[in-house]
């Protein structure tokens, strides 16, 4: 019981010592558009509902959605999605040689 015990303290010590390190700030979440607390609200709401809605998309790909929606026009989106419509990719894929597996039962 006392090793229990024991154990259970140094682990709160570890724990705790963690927490909070003399001499270092914790890192912020950044907030390159200078939201407010009422629109960071607002954005992890329309996150969490991103979420629920839309299960396969990663939360990076979401939080650009959010912002490119938040931060610009109407406008400037429809401009952006024309020049993706009409701009060639980079990297075309070029069409290669394929060939096909026979899978053999064992």
């Amino acid at each position: 019981m006392k090793n229990k015990y024991k154990y259970f303290i140094y682990t709160i010590y570890i724990y705790k010592m963690s927490l909070s390190v003399k001499g270092l700030n914790r890192r912020k979440k950044d907030n390159p558009y200078n939201y407010t607390e009422e629109q960071l609200d607002k954005k992890k709401l329309a996150l969490l509902d991103m979420k629920r809605l839309y299960p396969d998309v990663p939360e990076y790909y979401a939080e650009l959605v959010y912002d490119l929606c938040v931060n610009k026009t109407d406008e400037e989106i429809e401009k952006l999605k024309q020049q993706v419509d009409n701009t060639p990719a980079k990297y075309s894929g070029e069409g290669g040689s394929s060939y096909t597996l026979e899978i053999l039962d064992q």
